[in-house]
């Protein structure tokens, strides 16, 4: 069933790259009211051709990440008894949702200093902010608070996925999309390591849509934030009219 499922994935519409083919078990993923989340499956296969003959094997990692928003982080500090914001910092364009999964521990693949200049791993993300150099100095403190919290909602994922390598050349992985993954548009990189190098890579284009009913209140929501606003609001107290009523009979 595997290599069924994984003849079928390269025949339909397979991204090509730089000596790797990859394709995933769905493009396209729909919210509607009953979303919980999504699992998909990445398929991928290596061309002889980039790899060295004389290294044994090699080394997948597979990075999904979006969509880009603009974000913005702020610190509390404890003011007078109570915490207050004192100072935050802006991320013109910062992933919604970031995973990395990889066919063996990240520090077994390649050393930190590849995945510096590769950019792998979300701390290594050469994220822009708006700012001089004193906001650049906290850049590290603020991008750690901004996976903590991405984190918290399932929205990072690092080390807890593996690419599994079948058949000599062929490899594959799960990516779990949780229920709060923003809508989008989303890329998904496969790089082929050895000896610490990269020898291939290839990326897929993934979209989070609603539809429905929950694209509806999101088309609203977004092009008429006012009307939406007060319709809220409507909603709200009609409600509590609605429960006060029922509540004194």
């Amino acid at each position: 069933m595997r290599w069924l499922v994984a003849l079928m994935l390269f025949v339909s519409a397979p991204a090509l790259g730089q000596g790797v083919v990859t394709d995933l078990s769905d493009r396209r993923i729909e919210i509607r009211y009953s979303f919980d989340g999504a699992d998909l499956i990445l398929f991928g296969t290596v061309d002889e051709a980039v790899l060295d003959p004389t290294l044994p094997t090699f080394d997948v990692v597979v990075i999904v990440r979006g969509p880009e928003r603009p974000t913005i982080v702020r610190k509390k500090d404890r003011f007078g008894g109570i915490w207050v914001n004192r100072s935050s910092l802006y991320f013109p364009a910062a992933p919604g949702y970031y995973a990395v999964a990889a066919s063996k521990p990240l520090d077994q693949i390649a050393d930190a200093a590849a995945y510096t200049r590769g950019g792998v791993g979300f701390m290594n993300l050469r994220l822009a902010i708006e700012g001089g150099p004193s906001d650049e100095a906290r850049r590290p403190e603020y991008m750690a608070a901004l996976r903590r919290i991405h984190a918290s909602a399932g929205l990072v994922r690092e080390g807890e996925d593996r690419v599994e390598i079948v058949g000599g050349k062929l490899f594959r992985t799960n990516i779990r999309l949780p229920a709060a993954a923003p809508v989008g548009a989303y890329n998904v990189d496969a790089y082929i390591y050895q000896a610490g190098k990269v020898r291939g890579r290839s990326r897929i284009e993934m979209d989070v849509v609603k539809e429905g009913f929950e694209r509806a209140v999101f088309t609203f929501a977004n092009e008429f934030p006012f009307l939406y606003g007060l319709t809220a609001v409507l909603i709200a107290l009609g409600a509590g009219w609605v429960a006060g009523v029922v509540g004194k009979k």
